[in-house]
């Protein structure tokens, strides 16, 4: 049932995005993330929503470089505080496409960029500060004759890269990543 409300989000998403990308040297896309696999804490679920663009200035042959923006929403299961945690981050995103082929092209990619975490205690880990980078790493691919389609298994990290004293870190080390370009 989770995962029908999530492809609505990004259904809407892509409503909102298509009536408002005008710009045609500029793509827009809309990503679902789904989370498959926790790891720090293990039992966190939740959500994120992605909006990105990419330059065409930023498109070349082998390489694309894109920004995305993103929201997340986590919580862990049980009872007491430091329960639900919000993420705001932002990121530059180098893709590597291995191939491109008419209907399938298959890519690399991986992302450093910054967050801002809601509040700095998440279950029994002390995050520290407020503020982390998040890594992101991952193996997708485009795919339609539009190859406007595309998805992504990426693993996911927030550390604050030891600016605190604590630097717990919450780890995700597999997501489904799933989205649409927008033109």
């Amino acid at each position: 049932m989770l995962v029908w409300k999530r492809i609505i989000v990004i259904l809407l998403g892509m409503i909102f995005f298509t009536s408002s990308a005008s710009a045609t040297s500029v793509q827009f896309g809309v990503t679902l993330p789904i989370l498959i696999k926790t790891k720090d804490p293990t039992n966190v679920h939740g959500y994120r929503a992605v909006i990105w663009y990419q330059p065409q200035s930023l498109v070349w042959k082998k390489v694309n470089i894109y920004f995305a923006a993103g929201y997340g929403h986590w919580w862990v299961g049980g009872s007491g505080p430091n329960r639900i945690m919000n993420i705001f981050a932002i990121a530059p995103v180098i893709r590597y496409i291995i191939t491109k082929t008419t209907y399938f092209t298959p890519y690399l990619e991986a992302s450093i960029g910054a967050s801002y975490l809601s509040s700095t205690r998440f279950d029994d880990r002390n995050l520290g500060i407020h503020y982390a980078f998040q890594d992101e790493l991952g193996v997708g691919a485009k795919f339609g004759k539009s190859q406007r389609f595309f998805a992504t298994l990426s693993a996911l990290h927030y550390s604050n890269g030891s600016m605190s004293a604590y630097n717990a870190g919450i780890t995700v080390p597999l997501i489904l990543n799933v989205g649409y370009q927008l033109d």
